[in-house]
């Protein structure tokens, strides 16, 4: 064997010897069905589960088969909700204990966020988490349908400089249609500003 062949790596097949030609040989032909079986696998998951469910089977083509969970509970920010009017004026902000949004200028209004739950599902409590240090104004937050039906609210009672959650099993239409589709309503106030600010809503249900 010449040197220099050696110091490249470049070696004619036939000056290797026979037992490392072999070797070659078998790897290569490893690297070729790796490669083949690869090519067969999948390459992204394109299903996706609703809320209240969890995957159960993936198919070979990404397609997804789901189950759903006996309980659940699904929850909102007020830092993503929007004015029920255009006039308003928001900031989102952080306290101790959460971060949320609260009314900085016009006319007392509402902040409303979609919430998505299972179809068939039964509603059992609805809670709010909130920080109210307004001495003037109380805050409330409220679950609704799109038709206009109240199904629970919640109302702060007096001022603290903790975020507080307060809990409500107190509810009607618990049972969530298909046909509509579900808000909550968290309300504000220019007037008490970032002393009154919603933070987040849950909806706890379960199967029936």
């Amino acid at each position: 064997m010449d040197a220099a062949q050696i110091t490249t790596g470049k070696l004619a097949m036939e000056r290797l010897p026979d037992e490392l030609g072999a070797s070659l040989e078998m790897f290569s032909g490893e690297i070729v069905r790796n490669a083949q079986l690869m090519e067969t696998k999948q390459a992204r998951i394109t299903g996706a589960c609703p809320p209240g469910a969890a995957i159960r089977v993936i198919g070979e083509d990404g397609s997804v088969r789901c189950q759903q969970f006996p309980r659940g509970v699904v929850a909102v920010s007020a830092v993503t909700a929007i004015p029920r009017l255009s006039t308003t004026v928001t900031e989102a902000a952080v306290v101790t204990g959460g971060s949320g949004r609260y009314q900085s200028g016009g006319d007392d209004d509402f902040l409303v966020a979609p919430v998505s739950l299972p179809d068939g599902a039964i509603v059992t409590s609805f809670s709010y988490t909130f920080f109210d240090d307004a001495s003037e104004q109380d805050t409330e937050a409220y679950l609704y349908r799109s038709d206009d039906q109240p199904l629970a609210s919640i109302s702060s009672d007096g001022m603290s400089e903790r975020v507080r959650t307060i809990a409500t099993e107190g509810l009607q239409l618990r049972k969530i249609d298909g046909r509509f589709g579900y808000f909550v309503y968290f309300q504000t106030s220019a007037r008490a500003g970032a002393r009154l600010m919603p933070i987040s809503a849950s909806i706890a249900y379960r199967l029936p």
